[in-house]
């Protein structure tokens, strides 16, 4: 069989040029979005509004992978007086996300609970000041009891509490 005239084409290089043309624009989508995403964390961060706690601009991003599995991001100050770390645990009706911050001594300073998929009126039980002060100042994840028809999400937050103090030891053993 011979080729159509006219119509005869590298195949390799048309591969070539897809591929390139696709991370080219791959390229450009990340240094478009990269930005955006940082300053999405930024202010997630800054929210928190954990009192006593620094300015954001006093903590340093801390390489997660040196942490426990659980724990999507990691901040510290300098002098490790600070500490707030988000997690990721499984709730009952999957991932819920805390946000919790602790000083130098290890004792929780601020939780908050972020994403979640929570049945709503239940799971939000767990998210209530109320209930979370009584965490603070502790050291201990189990410093609470558990809320009644809630046990799935109330043992979400101990496990981010106790994702949250593991990490802490891991950096001030440092």
């Amino acid at each position: 069989m011979s080729k159509p005239e006219g119509k005869s084409f590298n195949p390799i290089l048309v591969l070539f040029a897809i591929c390139f043309f696709a991370a080219l624009l791959l390229s450009f989508t990340v240094n478009i979005t990269h930005p955006i995403i940082e300053e999405a964390k930024k202010n997630a961060f800054s929210e928190l509004g954990f009192p006593g706690m620094p300015e954001l601009s006093d903590f340093l991003e801390y390489d997660v992978e040196k942490l426990p599995h659980g724990v999507l991001e990691a901040f510290v100050t300098e002098d490790k007086s600070y500490f707030v770390f988000k997690t990721d645990t499984k709730g009952y009706n999957g991932h819920v996300a805390f946000y919790v911050g602790l000083d130098g001594d290890g004792n929780y300073i601020g939780i908050k609970m972020k994403e979640n998929s929570e049945t709503p009126g239940l799971g939000s039980k767990v998210a209530a000041d109320e209930y979370l002060a009584g965490f603070l100042g502790q050291k201990d994840p189990h410093a609470v009891d558990t809320i009644t028809g809630v046990t799935l999400t109330t043992n979400s937050l101990r496990s981010a509490l106790i994702l949250a103090s593991q990490s802490y030891d891991i950096i001030k053993g440092e």
